[in-house]
């Protein structure tokens, strides 16, 4: 085993590429179905960008999407140099620590890594366990996992290993993160849960026919239970699937909420997603209980209507074209593979911080 070929490998990124897994649903999405593509980071800084005209324009004069995506290619940029200067650090690490230990760097690399070849069961339990994330069958894709969890392996020990040095002081990373884009959401009137003077926001934009949506559902409700009063939820409509059942379920969900009954009628239409059709709304009131006549009295106005659409013109105000879309006090929240720990992260920062 070779030096320059396990260093390497520990700091290889992305063996299996994004489009095996995905957390959101987009426009282009078929009825019913989600697409792969990523919601990432966020962007930074007041400064003067360009001038046109002779009028300076200013980071604070952009738009939120716009703004987002610098952020997002400000954010890559930090955590590609990070990666480089922990990559450096480790190289120098191995030097200093052979020549202190007396050892070549070989022997003390061995030692650190100890490099194991994940079994066929564990990599066969993985691909089980993210199937329903990953498009490729078994056959096809095990090599590629395989890799994965070699790698990742090894990135966890040299982890520990620079978040060692990091406790410790000797290593201290003199760059500085770029700041996300906090989002000014007007969430009046949409239905939500917990105090309203609570430290943290989460804003959710969701469509009821996109599977991860329904997967949001279910990691919104661990994360009420776990935060309990410390946290506020916000749910807005962007119907963006295509079938106009979204939109119909959405509008049933108003008319729900008029009777005291929306988180009811929410979680029974994200139970009842893979069977959602035009009449759900009526069979879903029908299953709560709620009173027939006004309810189709309501489905049948404007009112409904135009809450749904008040939902989806903010989601475009605010750029967005994917669900579902998470904010936390105002900052978009990057979800990639695992969403739940995304949020608790999100949740995390956003209590630990000054506002908090």
């Amino acid at each position: 085993m070779s030096t320059s070929w396990l260093v390497s490998l520990v700091f290889l990124a992305g063996l299996i590429p994004g489009a095996v897994f995905a957390d959101v649903c987009t426009q282009e999405s078929k009825p019913g179905t989600a697409n792969d593509c990523a919601a990432p980071g966020t962007a930074g800084g007041d400064g003067l960008l360009f001038s046109f005209r002779g009028r300076g324009i200013h980071l604070a004069d952009l738009d939120l999407a716009t703004r987002q995506a610098l952020y997002e290619l400000d954010l890559k940029h930090f955590d590609d140099r990070q990666r480089l200067l922990e990559n450096m650090l480790w190289k120098l690490y191995l030097t200093e620590e052979a020549e202190r230990q007396n050892k070549s760097e070989d022997q003390l690399l061995g030692e650190l890594m100890e490099y194991r070849v994940p079994p066929e069961a564990e990599i066969k339990a993985f691909y089980e366990a993210n199937k329903g994330r990953i498009s490729s069958p078994y056959e096809t894709i095990k090599g590629q996992i395989g890799r994965y969890l070699s790698e990742q392996q090894l990135l966890a020990k040299r982890d520990a290993l620079v978040t060692g040095l990091k406790e410790s002081g000797e290593y201290q990373l003199l760059l500085s993160r770029p700041t996300a884009p906090v989002a000014v959401i007007d969430t009046s009137g949409f239905p939500s849960k917990g105090d309203a003077l609570a430290p943290v926001e989460v804003v959710e934009f969701a469509d009821y026919q996109c599977p991860h949506c329904r997967t949001a559902s279910e990691v919104m409700r661990r994360l009420e239970d776990h935060y309990g009063d410390k946290l506020r939820v916000v749910f807005m409509d962007f119907p963006i699937n295509r079938s106009g059942i979204s939109r119909k379920v959405a509008e049933g969900g108003v008319c729900a909420g008029e009777q005291g009954s929306y988180w009811q009628y929410h979680d029974a239409a994200f139970g009842q997603q893979p069977s959602l059709s035009h009449d759900s709304p009526l069979k879903i009131a029908q299953s709560l209980g709620l009173d027939e006549a006004k309810f189709a009295a309501c489905l049948s106005g404007d009112h409904a209507m135009t809450e749904v659409t008040r939902g989806e013109s903010e989601a475009r105000r605010l750029g967005l074209d994917s669900t579902p879309t998470f904010f936390v006090n105002g900052v978009k929240v990057s979800v990639h593979d695992d969403m739940e720990t995304a949020l608790r992260q999100a949740i995390d920062e956003a209590l630990a911080g000054p506002s908090s």
